[in-house]
């Protein structure tokens, strides 16, 4: 009898030492993460990975996605977060025509209210602006007493058109392009001056002094590199382009701190969390353009520097 009770004694502890281990045991949190198939894209993605990864969460990367693989590997589920841009999502995932005079934080509102009905919720957006824009070296701007887009307009205007420009064939064509620009800030630039190229030319160009005023993005490197002025788009003509993580929303009722996580990661960039401003997108520019520089001009490898911004940011150990 007496071994009898000893053996049931075992047989409870060990089933008690089961279900106690069991009910210890961390859930699984594995989730995927995707980003597209440039060096921004590629920085964003390691940032995400890397602090959920730090939180606890099993990560995996599907990197180097067009922007139509990655939208599509939301919708399907094979992808649980990204970081795209509010303009894209607007006139290319939702299907809108834009109209200028929409600022950054209007456009990033009707995008988080539209997207929230096909189940993907928005999170707070970075302010990096990445939209076209035009440029010049620092040493023009101050000569002729530019800061704006509307400065810039008025010297072409008083110049009859004659400023020597180059942009990509493309911006010359685009509905959204040099023309569409010209007749909203009642400007033309003469045909003397104006040159078109491959994209990449007009970056060259200016870095080498050939002309005085260029197409480029707003995180360009070598804005950074060079300190090049970059025009402020004062009456808001090009369409905002503001790197926004975001989630599909049955991943964030499964993990609702996930929101946190990332919006701690965006509060780190100029004006995380808040309402943009044009001080605030012009700094949240720079910063981007200095990220991007260190892999492409530095030839940092995206995770390093990834790696590196968190740590300067106290996010990861």
């Amino acid at each position: 009898m007496k071994k009898l009770i000893v053996a049931f004694v075992a047989v409870v502890l060990i089933l008690t030492l089961i279900a106690t281990g069991c009910a210890q045991k961390p859930e699984a949190r594995e989730i995927t993460v995707g980003n597209k198939n440039f060096t921004e894209q590629y920085i964003v993605g390691q940032l995400m990975k890397q602090l959920l990864e730090e939180n606890g969460f099993k990560v995996n990367l599907f990197a180097d996605l067009s922007t139509m693989a990655l939208r599509e590997g939301m919708e399907s589920g094979d992808i649980d977060i990204c970081a795209d841009y509010t303009g894209t999502a607007w006139m290319v995932h939702l299907g809108h025509e834009y109209t200028p005079g929409i600022d950054n934080n209007k456009l990033y509102t009707m995008v988080k209210e539209e997207e929230a009905g096909k189940g993907f919720a928005w999170l707070d957006p970075m302010w990096n602006n990445n939209t076209y824009a035009m440029a010049c070296w620092s040493e023009f701007a101050e000569k002729n007493n530019l800061t704006t887009l509307s400065d810039l307009a008025a010297l072409y205007r008083a110049s009859d058109g004659k400023i020597n420009t180059f942009i990509d064939f493309e911006y010359s064509t685009r509905p959204d392009g040099l023309p569409a620009l010209e007749k909203y800030y009642n400007f033309e630039v003469s045909e003397e001056t104006l040159k078109t190229g491959a994209p990449g030319t007009s970056l060259l160009a200016l870095e080498q002094r050939q002309t005085d005023v260029i197409m480029v993005f707003g995180t360009d490197p070598l804005i950074a590199k060079h300190g090049w002025h970059v025009f402020p788009d004062d009456r808001s003509f090009f369409p905002p382009y503001d790197l926004t993580p975001y989630v599909r929303e049955e991943v964030l009722d499964m993990y609702p701190e996930i929101e946190d996580i990332l919006n701690t990661l965006v509060a780190t960039f100029p004006g995380g969390g808040k309402t943009a401003t044009p001080a605030i997108v012009a700094e949240g520019q720079r910063v981007w353009q200095e990220l991007n520089a260190r892999v492409d001009i530095d030839k940092l490898e995206p995770d390093e520097m990834a790696r590196e911004y968190l740590l300067s940011h106290g996010l990861v150990k």
